[in-house]
């Protein structure tokens, strides 16, 4: 019943579970030393070794997440939020994927109803990627800035949409077999249509057509490692069994 959407997948994926790669070498060392450890290691050792067995613990914004989707299905909704912010993105993701194939050289176009990757889904996972790149085994997710103020001059640290990205490279890793790593987040400035334009905001902020190109997109590289993989099997895997008890808890709160 549960299904967790690539666009808002972040609260899920967001934190650490287990051991960090540091970590792993620091317990792969205490172990190869066998009987020869320090009162200090062996209670470093037992540290990890806790760690590294400690099952996944799942955040308040995760557990939301997972609600929600259950109460769509459960109560019969689909709640949805729509923004000027959100009609410009759909309304202009053809003129930002143009400006990305002006920069780049490419010949990109928007993944399609009856394109073989546009609607993606594995498990309980679901999402609908802006650009497949098959030949070169690549995600790109357009995101059309509201304004020349909100567009981001340098990458993002930390982009809240990096999991989304991450997402489709997972399913399309996890349904082919094959390996699918390399992804990009494409800010792109592109000129807002007029009925969007609020009348609290200047004209000069929404109108992009006199920027030489190359000042209108800043890209974020994204890559999904076998890391990611294994953390978020492992937080798919307890978003199921949150998602059980959830509905158990529902099905049987006043019986």
């Amino acid at each position: 019943m549960l299904k967790v959407r690539a666009s808002n997948c972040s609260a899920l994926f967001t934190g650490t579970d287990g051991l960090t790669v540091k970590q792993t070498e620091t317990l792969d060392g205490l172990l190869a030393k066998k009987g020869k450890l320090t009162e200090n290691q062996l209670k470093k050792l037992a540290e990890l070794t806790d760690k590294q067995n400690a099952p996944v613990t799942l955040g308040e914004g995760a557990k939301t997440l997972i609600e929600q989707s259950i109460d769509e299905q459960i109560y019969e909704y689909k709640d949805s939020i729509r923004t000027r912010e959100m009609t410009k993105g759909t309304d202009v993701e053809g003129d930002s994927i143009d400006i990305y194939n002006r920069i780049f050289f490419t010949n990109h176009h928007k993944c399609e109803e009856f394109d073989k990757h546009h609607s993606l889904s594995h498990g309980v996972c679901t999402g609908h990627p802006d650009i497949v790149d098959e030949r070169g085994r690549k995600v790109i997710d357009i995101k059309s800035s509201w304004s020349k103020k909100t567009f981001p001059k340098r990458p993002p640290s930390n982009s809240k949409y990096e999991w989304q990205v991450k997402m489709y490279l997972y399913m399309l890793t996890k349904n082919t077999g094959e390996i699918w790593s390399d992804g990009e987040i494409a800010y792109i400035l592109t000129t807002t249509p007029e009925e969007l334009m609020p009348d609290h905001e200047n004209d000069s902020l929404h109108y992009m057509d006199s920027l030489e190109d190359h000042l209108r997109a800043t890209i974020v590289k994204v890559t999904l490692t076998e890391e990611d993989i294994a953390h978020m099997d492992a937080r798919l895997n307890a978003a199921v069994v949150y998602a059980d008890e959830y509905v158990k808890f529902l099905n049987n709160k006043n019986k």
